[in-house]
């Protein structure tokens, strides 16, 4: 009988550690609930930048191609990358047989001035007639227009510099010929220089001379520029279907070169009070645009899908026109890994005027 209770015991003991053990091991077993860290804003409503983004092209505002006037055989000429000011003597063409024939219009244009002066003595005393005097005023007329002419070729042997500016190609060497017409050098001025653009037609009433202009040169170690449209044309370029604007920017230091490539970003209008999310901030699907927000239930913050309508975009920003309102906490990082219903961590939270102005300047640059 006393073996009998203690194999009883030995059973009773073994039954429930073994429950012990499966009620350890169940408890082990139970999953985990997913908690994913993410990074959110608040939302506040605020003004929203239209930009519109154009890639433009540097040009000099001054360029001139100076030409010969006169012929004959070059004896001077500057060198290219002289700097030159407005009325120097850039080159100079021999004007030996010009001269000879200046001094001999302008012997005869004396002569023909002093006949003119006794004829005109002797018709104030009616000593001569009204005919010779006329002939003796043609003839001092005609004189004089020879001398002019030979003097304005004589001047033309001189070729001035028509603006200021650096001399970028010379055409012809010192000897050579040349005739009337014929290029002699290039002269430019990149003290201020003009941007070239095409502003897409859908967009071409939204931007006027004043409207305000971020320019970029990502490819160069040129600091951003502010500046403002100076120019916006009527006439559409029907190859491109775009509209013509110029920009111009001073370029004191001579930095900005003809031919480089600027980014510009036009504001084509300012929005106010708007809810504005970062681009990033949206997730796809086949319906369209979705954000998650975030919301509390039960004591827990999650993570759910709400499905937005969004209006302009520009740059790195959105507006939300509906699906969003103010104070609703939104997921910028960590989305991407997210699923409906999801907890959260949030690394951090910040207020959405706060990311929207720091992508608005990255993206765009500032308007001032």
């Amino acid at each position: 009988m006393k073996r009998i209770f203690v194999i009883s015991i030995i059973l009773t003991s073994a039954f429930f550690l073994n429950a012990c053990g499966d009620e350890a091991e169940n408890s082990n077993n139970v999953p985990r609930e997913r908690l994913v860290p993410v990074e959110t804003i608040t939302l506040e409503r605020t003004g929203f930048d239209e930009i519109i983004y154009l890639t433009g092209t540097v040009e000099a505002l001054d360029d001139a191609l100076v030409a010969s006037e006169t012929s004959g055989r070059v004896q001077s000429i500057r060198d290219r990358g002289t700097m030159v000011r407005q009325g120097d003597v850039i080159a100079r063409i021999d004007d030996s047989i010009i001269r000879s024939a200046f001094d001999a219009a302008k012997a005869q244009y004396e002569l023909a001035e002093d006949a003119f002066r006794r004829q005109t003595a002797l018709h104030a005393d009616s000593i001569i007639s009204t005919l010779e005097y006329n002939s003796a005023l043609a003839m001092r007329d005609q004189a004089r227009a020879q001398l002019e002419q030979v003097q304005k070729q004589l001047n033309d042997a001189n070729i001035s510099a028509p603006i200021s500016g650096r001399i970028e190609e010379r055409f012809v060497r010192e000897g050579e010929l040349v005739g009337p017409g014929a290029p002699v050098v290039r002269i430019v001025n990149t003290d201020r220089v003009k941007l070239l653009a095409g502003v897409p037609e859908r967009f071409a009433g939204d931007i006027r001379e004043g409207s305000p202009v971020n320019v970029t040169f990502r490819s160069y170690s040129i600091d951003d520029l502010n500046a403002r449209v100076t120019f916006a044309g009527n006439m559409i370029n029907p190859d491109t279907r775009s509209y013509p604007v110029e920009i111009e920017i001073s370029n004191p230091q001579r930095v900005l070169k003809p031919e480089m490539v600027a980014d510009l970003q036009i504001l084509r209008r300012v929005v106010d009070d708007s809810i504005i999310i970062p681009r990033s901030a949206i997730v796809r699907d086949e319906a369209g645009p979705n954000v998650f927000v975030l919301r509390e239930g039960n004591g827990r913050q999650t993570a759910q899908l709400v499905s937005i309508t969004t209006g302009i975009t520009s740059g790195a920003l959105v507006q939300v026109l509906d699906g969003l309102q103010d104070g609703d906490e939104i997921v910028t990082s960590g989305q991407n890994v997210l699923n409906q219903g999801d907890r959260v961590n949030i690394v951090q939270n910040r207020r959405s005027t706060v990311t929207v102005d720091e992508l608005r300047v990255s993206y765009n640059g500032s308007f001032n």
